[in-house]
């Protein structure tokens, strides 16, 4: 990497718990309590001279960019995973991070090492102070982490780079990029008070990820957000490409585990090139097979630019994807179900797979929601399919709602209602109190699902 910035001899050289604690001094606007006044003055002129700085990274990249409300993070991974076994050397990078934040940035689904973000910190630091000392004010958490992943992946000579947008798209830290395929995911009314109140506001927003001549893989959209889509891409040239015709009834088929349980589902997906036939993909709901369908319309996208992607690449990619906290089922008996829905269509989307893929009692909800969400929507979601919840707050995240709001707000929902305040007590109380015919779902925000991974002592096979 070259930078016009130079280490003194004698400046320490970061480790990785330094590194880390580094970067946490800059603002994270993931956790910020005040986060959509904040995020108001996003800009992309500290993420541009922070690149300039380090020699424009990106610009050896081949970038597929992934924007939309929902699934994007989801939609990414399969992408990548299928780009992989393509025989592409591929990048992803996603946020926010489950347990580590080398989550964040991979190749071919290998997290970046401890040693390798402490080298790259240390050779970002002088860029980041020289651009935080600027007119453009101090850099972002994930300014930082978008630059390293841009410089990791092109250090790294890989054939492809898939970037999920952080928030929104227009002013994005990632929305710096040329790709060579651009994907929008299903647009929903959140984070309105920075987007927009309508989905107009929003696809307005999402849209400006759409570049001159680049093909446009489109997830099914509400008609206004469609509008949008179809003006800016005919605007900028931009051939769209779609995987219609969604059969809403018969889309999924659950694949049952040794104990019965669902572990994935089966599909079959025609395109105006090819006909794929039972599609095997590990994560279930209805909703990740619209996900999956959009990764097929990205790789269509990449075919028509004469990328070689097989179609034995597509089932292997799809069958072997490893994406977690989205339905994840962490433990049998009884099931425990973790999943990081935090807005009222994600949590109908969960409450739709757990009815349409498992069989129980009852069921237990072990929640925690951030402040900007709409908490009354978000439990009369939930009421639909139990009565019985369980509160908690997760720790050190200025942005959480405490677990009395919370249950202010729900106790007129719900006839069974406690608080547990630390995730490992309402876990621990959920298990106690659930026969094994129950189901626990762990769910509200994907820092809580970090938490339940802990707690159930789950790491990532490297």
């Amino acid at each position: 990497m070259h930078t016009s910035c130079s280490v003194t001899d004698n400046t320490p050289k970061l480790n990785y718990k330094s590194a880390l604690v580094y970067i946490e001094q800059f603002i994270d606007y993931e956790r910020s309590p005040d986060f959509a006044r904040q995020a108001r003055f996003y800009n992309l002129n500290r993420i541009t001279q922070l690149l300039d700085l380090i020699g424009n990274p990106h610009e050896r990249l081949k970038v597929i960019h992934v924007a939309g409300s929902k699934g994007k993070g989801s939609t990414a991974a399969i992408i990548a995973s299928v780009l992989t076994h393509a025989g592409y050397k591929t990048g992803l990078y996603t946020s926010p991070h489950l347990i580590t934040p080398r989550e964040r940035c991979r190749i071919d689904n290998k997290l970046i090492s401890e040693s390798e973000v402490a080298d790259y910190i240390d050779k970002l630091k002088p860029a980041i102070e020289t651009v935080s000392a600027s007119e453009f004010g101090r850099v972002s958490f994930f300014e930082i982490y978008t630059a390293l992943a841009f410089t990791y992946f092109a250090d790294k000579a890989t054939d492809f780079a898939v970037i999920e947008v952080g928030l929104g798209g227009r002013l994005d830290a990632t929305n710096v990029v040329s790709p060579v395929t651009t994907v929008i995911t299903t647009i929903g009314l959140e984070h309105t008070s920075i987007l927009g109140e309508t989905y107009t506001e929003i696809a307005i927003e999402k849209a400006e990820i759409i570049k001159q001549a680049c093909p446009v893989a489109l997830a099914p959209q509400h008609p206004d957000a469609s509008t949008v889509i179809e003006r800016v891409a005919k605007e900028r040239n931009a051939p769209i490409v779609q995987v219609k015709n969604i059969d809403e009834e018969n889309s999924d088929n659950p694949i049952l585990n040794s104990d019965g349980v669902p572990n994935a589902q089966q599909f079959d997906v025609k395109t105006g090139t090819e006909n794929y036939v039972q599609l095997t993909l590990p994560l279930l709901g209805h909703h990740q097979y619209v996900n999956g369908t959009t990764a097929i319309a990205a790789v269509e996208c990449l075919k028509q630019r004469g990328y070689k992607i097989t179609k034995d690449s597509v089932y292997a990619g799809f069958e072997n994807v490893q994406w977690h906290g989205r339905i994840q089922l962490i433990k049998s008996t009884p099931p425990v179900v973790l999943d990081g829905a935090h807005s009222p269509v994600s949590m109908t989307a969960l409450c739709r797979a757990i009815r349409d893929n498992f069989r129980y009692t009852q069921v237990i909800f072990i929640v925690s929601i951030m402040r900007d969400k709409d908490l009354a929507a978000i439990g009369k979601t939930i009421s639909q399919i139990t009565d019985s919840v369980i509160i908690t707050q997760v720790p050190n995240n200025p942005r959480v709602l405490s677990a009395e709001t919370i249950h202010d707000t729900w106790s007129g929902i719900f006839q069974n209602i406690e608080i547990h305040k630390t995730p490992k007590e309402a876990i621990a109380m959920g298990l106690s109190s659930a026969s094994s015919t129950d189901l626990i779902c762990v769910t509200g925000s994907l820092y809580l699902v970090g938490q339940a991974l802990k707690s159930f002592n789950w790491e990532y096979i490297e």
